[in-house]
């Protein structure tokens, strides 16, 4: 090798050298360099993204991302995502739940979604939406703003084991029942239960069978087919214990006092009988846990469209959990990768959970004609889902952090009644009252 050879080879292994420092000064990745995300997913959750996550990660492997089961239930949710946020380690992407989107926008956790509408490869904007479902992700405070997707379009149904019925010698539920026939039903498979081993109940506690309180998908409609609501925006103030309300809150507390639902401290307890466990024989529930019912009950699982209630009215409460970006997030740009293949792609994301059963898509086309309409059986009832859907009342939104104490208060309520033997009206007139002074709270944050 002569000199000038050295010379030339030197000199360029100095410019590459003093490139990738100053590539790696301006935060420039290089070509092999890997991009780690975090997806913060609701427990029940986890297993069936997982599996899209799985996906993704196969085909992106410049974008890669770790599923973090949060904790259960939308206080300590909505805690564990703050705590995050302060010690800057939020997931990237979380599942954003239309019960606790508000409070996460109120404190600024969730990253505004318009601005990324129709960027992707999938062109993924907000007419692709059924914009019910959408409007829960549509902050009260920030009306201009999306902070999160629905990945579903989720309504109650009541699901029921076959078997039991057949074995209660009970006919099996039909569309069209009262409230009054459902619960005639459930304690007539309670007190057969009773002299089973083990014990079978008519009811759970709540979706996944376990409850400390009762659902909103389940309070929600009911207080609405009464005339009622949690909030009225006109006064500023709680509903909940008004005397519609309490006709409504009247008839929730009906099975956890006549023996359908196991007594409150089995229902809260750490091993409560499950629908998914043989345990109950009906539970009030949506799509998104199907996958879970079929791997435990196989054939015996069923549906059938809830009950009506108050001379006929729906009783059905729809929702969503949906997907979000956090504001703090450092890889914001390939968090809505994600999203926007979650959403477009024919092969993966939304599409792999619409043919595990897992849900309807959260769209007009997909709730109409989607591809879980024509999976095989069980459930053979496919249209329970259709039908709620259409019957569904989504949860009203309650200003800044006033959807906590609303939790906060039914929960005591709830334990007051079934603990204490207080009143239902007496119950939910406290529980009222607290939650207003909340709400008046926030409007004095303003």
């Amino acid at each position: 090798m002569n000199n000038k050879t050295a010379s030339k080879k030197f000199r360029v292994g100095i410019l590459a050298g003093l490139l990738s420092v100053s590539l790696a000064g301006m935060g420039v990745q290089s070509a092999h360099a890997v991009t780690n995300l975090t997806f913060g997913s609701i427990s029940w959750f986890a297993p069936n993204i997982q599996k899209v996550v799985d996906e993704w990660n196969a085909a992106n492997p410049d974008i890669q991302i770790k599923v973090e089961p949060m904790p259960d239930g939308n206080g300590p949710t909505v805690t564990y995502l703050s705590s995050k946020a302060l010690s800057g380690s939020a997931p990237d992407i979380f599942n954003n739940l239309d019960v606790y989107a508000d409070q996460l926008a109120d404190v600024g956790f969730t990253e505004d979604l318009t601005k990324y509408f129709g960027t992707g490869a999938g062109k993924v904007k907000r007419a692709d939406f059924n914009q019910s479902f959408l409007s829960s992700y549509v902050p009260l405070n920030f009306p201009d703003q999306v902070t999160g997707l629905p990945i579903a379009a989720d309504a109650t149904v009541v699901f029921y084991n076959k078997s039991i019925f057949k074995k209660a010698g009970i006919p099996a539920p039909k569309k069209g029942w009262t409230y009054e026939e459902f619960m005639t039903t459930c304690k007539k498979i309670s007190t057969w239960g009773a002299k089973q081993k083990p014990q079978i109940w008519g009811l759970s506690g709540g979706p996944g069978g376990g409850a400390t309180s009762i659902w909103q998908a389940q309070y929600n409609p009911m207080i609405n087919s009464f005339g009622a609501s949690v909030y009225n925006p006109k006064t500023n103030t709680s509903q909940i214990g008004s005397a519609n309300a309490i006709k409504a809150w009247t008839k929730l507390v009906e099975p956890w006092q006549n023996g359908c639902i196991p007594k409150y401290s089995i229902a809260s307890g750490k091993t409560p009988p499950t629908y998914a466990g043989g345990q109950s024989a009906m539970e009030v529930s949506v799509r998104a846990l199907l996958p879970s019912y079929l791997a435990a009950l196989k054939g015996d699982v069923e549906v059938v469209e809830m009950p009506r209630v108050n001379g006929g009215k729906p009783y059905v409460g729809g929702g969503s959990y949906g997907l979000g970006i956090a504001a703090s997030s450092k890889y914001k740009a390939e968090a809505w990768k994600f999203i926007d293949w979650f959403y477009s792609t024919k092969t993966g994301g939304i599409n792999t959970l619409q043919m595990a059963y897992g849900l309807v898509p959260p769209n007009d086309a997909g709730i109409k004609s989607g591809a879980w309409r024509s999976l095989p059986a069980p459930p053979k009832n496919v249209d329970a889902f259709g039908n709620a859907i259409a019957d569904s009342f989504i949860a009203p939104k309650l200003p800044g952090q006033s959807g906590t104490a609303l939790d906060d208060a039914i929960l005591k309520a709830l334990q007051s009644i079934l603990l204490k033997k207080v009143s239902v009206a007496d119950a939910f007139k406290k529980a009222e009252a607290a939650v207003t002074v909340s709400i008046k709270k926030e409007a004095v944050k303003k």
